[in-house]
């Protein structure tokens, strides 16, 4: 990697850097004076691996490596780890999962998407189902609601879904395919993301779990892609996240699924309305998101001049606070 000087990089324009500090002011050229408040820039494919091995040791690295990982899909840099594992996956960086089914703790609470088992035309048997479901509303993740729009998977689509696998309760040491090996098909059609799973005969078992019914629904992991979700009012005036653009980490039959961790959402809220996480994360506790969308003084709407918000929040009449519809779902 050639060596910046100091004043390359302070030439390099903000679009150029994984991630930019608060507190700063843009100079004649649109640029953020302090430049000490600049950190990993991404302009190339040398900088883009020196921004992967730096970002887990440094305090910025949760925030910055989601750019970081879309410059290095933009520059062909591999972002697998010696497990194969993607970066942002290893480090635990905004990695959310979803379970679809009838459990209680079910991220979306539906029946009817139960996992099957078929027999292919070579004698192997063949682990098949949903990961996730279309325009299908979640129960409350912790201060707000979601569903996944039928663009979700779009542009994984394009790309092949790269490094996706499928695992026996998300678990790194139980693999079933991949989508490398070609063992894991994945399509999507108007119901939700649909895979096929050609697990080893090691994983018999699993298979017979499946055939028993001890083993009946699936989860989904992902991580939103920069700019990939949407945040508006639900009918029930409720916050709710739409899912529009994520990169697919795996599918996974799982037997209990594990309640859903809402920090990576609301990051996404936090970044969106230019607001702190921690006074989110404080706001989500008192089921209070939803002061970023509707005015508390009963005169209308807030209007919130977002880019990227739903069109339609602008006109959406909402003069009282409602109760949460899932709150006996979260006392579960």
């Amino acid at each position: 990697m050639a060596e910046l000087s100091t004043q390359d990089v302070n030439d390099l324009p903000d679009s150029d850097f994984a991630h930019i500090e608060p507190g700063g002011m843009k100079d004649k050229s649109g640029k953020t004076v302090p430049r000490s408040l600049r950190h990993f820039p991404i302009h190339d494919a040398a900088h883009v691996r020196n921004a992967l091995s730096r970002a887990p040791q440094s305090p910025f690295g949760d925030k910055a490596m989601p750019k970081i990982v879309a410059a290095a899909k933009k520059f062909g840099v591999d972002v697998s780890d010696d497990n194969g594992r993607g970066v942002a996956e290893s480090m635990g960086i905004d990695v959310e999962r979803r379970y679809l089914g009838e459990h209680a703790r079910s991220a979306y609470l539906v029946d009817g998407f139960r996992l099957e088992t078929r027999a292919a035309d070579d004698g192997s048997k063949h682990i098949v189902g949903y990961g996730a479901v279309f325009n299908r509303r979640s129960r409350n993740l912790g201060g707000f609601v979601e569903q996944a729009s039928p663009d979700t998977f779009s542009r994984a689509a394009l790309e092949g879904y790269p490094g996706t696998v499928a695992r026996y309760n998300h678990d790194q040491n139980l693999l079933l395919g991949t989508v490398q090996g070609r063992t894991l098909q994945l399509r999507t059609d108007n119901i939700g993301l649909h895979y096929d799973v050609k697990p080893p005969q090691s994983r018999a078992d699993i298979v017979e779990l499946v055939e028993r019914g001890d083993v009946a629904h699936s989860s989904f992991a992902f991580r939103v892609m920069p700019g990939g979700d949407e945040w508006g009012i639900s009918e029930e005036n409720y916050p709710l996240r739409t899912l529009h653009d994520v990169e697919l980490v795996d599918v996974a039959p799982v037997v209990t699924p594990a309640y859903p961790d809402a920090t990576a959402g609301l990051r996404s809220l936090a970044t969106r309305m230019e607001a702190d996480l921690s006074e989110v994360r404080s706001m989500a506790e008192r089921d209070e998101l939803r002061k970023f969308f509707v005015r508390t003084d009963n005169r209308g709407p807030r209007v919130v001049a977002k880019k990227g918000m739903l069109a339609a929040l602008a006109a959406t009449q909402l003069m009282e606070r409602r109760e949460d519809p899932w709150a006996d779902m979260q006392r579960l």
